[in-house]
């Protein structure tokens, strides 16, 4: 009853402040979405077990989509500025994706599957685009980038690996 009650709340609350597409929160599920500005919008779906999206955007025509399935999964999207745009799929147990956007146009887009995946993705500027693709476990990436027209594509598969990507201007 509480998080129906939680899901009402929250969804009247979006409705003033922006769009909140889909949201669906099973078995001590959480979702936390804070939005400002105009046009902003969330879609996200959970399946699973403890699973953890937060959403916080700020600013105009922003929008975060969250897909995650299992068990124990985060997702944070933090997003400032105009136009930007993030999407998170997670698979699996005990996967951590965080995405931070402050800029105009930047996109970033996580796909996780397995088990203990870290990704995280820092975006400051114009045009930039990271793509990360995690599959296997024990896994970290971390993409930074900073100036206008960046991108970066990291692809990690089996256990261990450890990447991290720093781009931009001085």
């Amino acid at each position: 009853m509480s998080i129906r009650l939680f899901l009402a709340g929250a969804a009247a609350m979006v409705t003033v402040f922006g769009t909140f597409d889909v949201a669906e929160a099973q078995s001590r599920n959480q979702v936390r979405v804070d939005q400002r500005g105009v046009s902003n919008e969330v879609g996200g779906r959970q399946t699973g077990y403890r699973n953890r999206m937060i959403v916080d955007q700020n600013g105009r025509h922003q929008w975060v989509t969250v897909y995650q399935a299992g068990t124990g999964n985060g997702t944070t999207a933090y997003q400032n500025g105009v136009r930007n745009g993030a999407v998170v799929d997670q698979n699996g147990r005990q996967n951590s994706a965080v995405v931070g956007q402050d800029g105009y146009n930047n996109y970033a887009d996580t796909y996780q599957g397995g088990y203990r995946n870290e990704s995280g993705v820092y975006q400051m500027g114009s045009n930039n685009t990271a793509v990360t693709t995690q599959s296997g476990s024990h896994n970290m990436s971390g993409v930074i980038q900073v100036g206008n027209g960046n991108n970066a594509n990291v692809n990690q598969s089996g256990r261990g690996n450890v990447t991290l990507v720093i781009q931009g201007e001085h």
